[in-house]
């Protein structure tokens, strides 16, 4: 198994990640969306533990 430095991206509609290992090559990559919810005009939320 090699070993791997991972970078991770929690943006504002997606977390994104992937593992980098010694020579910089991408061993892989992966993402999941992250849930928002507009319930007022102007107002965005997201849940925590989503």
């Amino acid at each position: 198994m090699k070993e791997c430095i991972i970078g991770i991206d929690a943006g504002t509609a997606f977390v994104k990640g992937l593992p980098v290992d010694a020579s910089g090559t991408i061993v892989a990559t992966a993402s999941a969306p992250i849930p928002l919810s507009t319930p007022c005009p102007d107002w965005a939320e997201q849940r925590s533990e989503a």
